[in-house]
């Protein structure tokens, strides 16, 4: 699983709890997180288990 699908899964997780307790600004805020993770999916998708692109590159050298 990438970072970006893991990101999204938790983050729903959290809003869902949010809901649960009748908390709607940190629903919302939650919601905002999930606008930003998508905004950087490309990003988040190209790496694996937190690792950075860079040092897969520093690995192969």
């Amino acid at each position: 699983m990438d970072d970006f699908a893991q990101m999204i899964k938790l983050l729903e997780s959290a809003k869902q709890l949010a809901d649960m307790n009748q908390l709607p600004m940190l629903a919302y805020l939650i919601e905002m997180a999930k606008g930003e993770a998508r905004g950087h999916r490309f990003t988040l998708r190209e790496r694996r288990r937190g690792q950075e692109k860079t040092e897969k590159v520093q690995a192969a050298e």
